[in-house]
C-alpha cells in the first residue's frame, strides 16, 4: 500500500503542467527592453493607472549569459511584479544572426532553470523572426527552424515543466524571395509546429504592409498569443483606442510595444519615451494581474536517519519519494561489465531534474542511475554539485561511452553524449579505471 502511495505522489508530481495565462487576472500591458537595467522604467509604466504584474518582452544573447546580471533581472523582476518574456537570440555576425543549435538550446535551458523566475510560467520566446534570412544565418530554413522547435520542447520540458515556450513571431511584411519567405508559406513547411509549442508569438506593425490585424492571417488556432512587438513610426497615441476596439481577443495574453527607449540608429523611430503614445499607456486604465507565481524557498526537511546522508535540504517531497522507493525496493543493484553496485534510480521528470545536486557526497560502490522512456541525446550538466562524477552512458543495456573525472566547477559543466541514450549512470570519480569499465560492457539490472 505504500508503495503504491509513493508511486501515485511521483507520478503527480511529475505531471504538473505549464497553467493557462488566461485563466486567471492578466495584466496584458508590457513593453519590449533591450537591456535588464531598464526593468525599473518599464515597470512604472506597464504597472501604471491601476495595473499590476505586466510584462516586458527581453532578448538574451548567447554571448551575454552573464550570471550576476541576470539573476539581479529575475531577482528585480520578483520585486516589481513584472512577467519576463525572455526572447532566445544568438549574436550578429558579418550582418547576419548566427543560426542557434541544440547546443544553443541546452546552454539556455541550463542557464535559465538556475534563475528565480518570479512566476510560475517560465516564458521563452524561441528566437525572432526566421523567415527572413538574416534572422537566420544568411538563409531562409523552415526546416531548420522546425528541428530547433521540437528540441526545444525536450530540451527546456526535460529541465522543469514550468518553461511555457512561444514559438518565434514571423516577419508578416516580407514577400517570397530569396532572402525571405511569406509567413503563412513558412507555417505551411512546418505542419506539427502546434505541438512543440504553449503559445504563439507575433509581431504587429500597423503601418506596415501587413496591417493592424496581421496576426488574424496566421494559423495561431486557440493558443495563447503574446505580441512581442507591436508599434507604430513615431508612435502616435493610437494604443488606447486599439487595445479597447481591435485588439481584444481573449487568447491575447501580452501587448508588449517595441521599443521603450532607443538612441540613434534604426529603432529610435520606435521610441515610446517622449512620444505621445507613452503618456497614453501610462493613463490607460489596467487591472492587477494575478499571476500563479514560483516557490522560491521550500521549507527544508530532514529525512528519517536510517534512510542515509545525501538529501538536500529544500528539495522537496519528489527527493524523500525517491530515497523511500529506493529504500523498500531491495533489487536496486545493476551489474557493470563484471562489478555489481548499489544503485539510486531516477525514472521521472522531477527526480532526474534533481540528480545529485546538493548531495555532499555518494556512498563507495554506488551511483544513481537516470532512466529514460526514449533514447536521446539527454544532456546533464553538473549544477549545484559538491564532488566530481563519472558518466556510463548507456542503450540497450550497454555502455556506449564513458565520461571520466567531470569536475564539480562554477560555472557548472554540461556534457552531452554523441549519439543517444535511454540509461545514464552517475558514479565516483575514479569509478571507471578502477574496475575497467569500457564501450560495450553488459549493463544489467538486479
Amino acid at each position: 500500500m505504500l508503495k503504491k502511495l509513493l508511486l501515485f505522489l511521483a507520478l503527480s508530481a511529475s505531471t504538473v503542467l505549464a497553467y493557462d495565462p488566461t485563466s486567471v487576472p492578466n495584466n496584458r500591458i508590457g513593453v519590449h527592453i533591450l537591456d535588464p537595467n531598464e526593468i525599473h522604467e518599464a515597470a512604472k509604466l506597464v504597472n501604471s493607472s491601476g495595473g499590476d504584474w505586466g510584462y516586458v518582452t527581453i532578448p538574451i544573447r548567447s554571448n551575454d549569459r552573464d550570471r550576476d546580471k541576470w539573476l539581479k533581472f529575475f531577482q528585480d523582476s520578483r520585486k516589481l511584479h513584472i512577467i519576463p518574456l525572455i526572447r532566445l537570440a544568438t549574436f550578429p555576425d558579418g550582418g547576419t544572426w548566427v543560426e542557434p543549435t541544440a547546443t544553443d538550446l541546452v546552454d539556455f535551458a541550463n542557464f535559465l532553470n538556475d534563475m528565480p523566475w518570479p512566476t510560475r510560467n517560465r516564458y521563452i520566446v524561441l528566437f525572432n523572426e526566421p523567415n527572413h534570412s538574416n534572422e537566420w544565418g544568411g538563409v531562409v530554413n523552415p526546416y531548420a527552424y522546425a528541428d530547433i522547435l521540437s528540441a526545444a520542447r525536450s530540451i527546456f520540458k526535460d529541465r522543469s515543466v514550468d518553461f511555457f515556450l512561444l514559438s518565434a513571431a514571423l516577419d508578416t511584411s516580407v514577400p517570397n524571395s530569396p532572402t525571405s519567405m511569406e509567413a503563412q508559406r513558412f507555417y505551411r513547411f512546418i505542419p506539427n509546429w502546434a505541438a512543440a509549442i504553449d503559445g504563439v508569438s507575433v509581431h504587429v506593425y500597423p503601418d506596415s504592409r501587413a496591417g493592424i490585424l496581421s496576426y488574424t492571417k496566421e494559423p495561431l488556432g486557440q493558443k495563447p498569443m503574446f505580441m512581442t512587438e507591436v508599434g507604430w513610426v513615431g508612435q502616435p497615441d493610437t494604443y488606447p483606442a486599439t487595445l479597447k476596439n481591435i485588439w481584444t481577443e481573449d487568447t491575447i495574453v501580452a501587448i508588449t510595444p517595441f521599443l521603450l527607449q532607443a538612441g540613434a540608429g534604426d529603432f529610435a523611430k520606435f521610441s515610446l519615451i517622449n512620444s505621445p503614445a507613452y503618456s497614453g499607456l501610462m493613463s490607460l486604465p489596467k487591472i492587477a494581474g494575478s499571476p500563479l507565481l514560483s516557490n522560491l524557498t521550500l521549507a527544508p526537511y530532514s529525512p528519517p536517519p536510517r534512510l542515509g546522508g545525501g538529501y538536500n535540504a529544500g528539495r522537496g517531497i519528489s527527493r524523500w519519494i525517491e530515497l523511500l522507493n529506493n529504500w523498500f525496493n531491495k533489487q536496486n543493484q545493476l551489474m557493470v561489465g563484471s562489478v555489481t553496485i548499489n544503485i539510486e534510480i531516477a525514472d521521472t521528470e522531477e527526480t532526474r531534474q534533481h540528480g545529485l545536486s546538493g548531495r555532499s557526497s555518494l556512498p563507495a560502490n554506488s551511483g544513481k542511475l537516470f532512466v529514460f522512456p526514449q533514447p536521446a541525446r539527454h544532456s546533464f550538466w553538473m549544477r549545484d554539485m559538491n564532488f566530481p562524477l563519472d558518466f556510463v552512458w548507456i542503450r540497450s543495456n550497454r555502455v556506449i561511452q564513458l565520461s571520466s573525472s567531470v569536475p564539480a566547477t562554477q560555472p557548472p559543466v554540461t556534457l552531452t553524449p554523441d549519439q543517444p541514450v535511454d540509461q545514464v549512470l552517475e558514479v565516483n570519480t575514479g569509478f571507471i579505471e578502477k574496475y575497467g569499465i569500457k564501450v560495450g560492457d553488459a549493463v544489467q539490472r538486479r
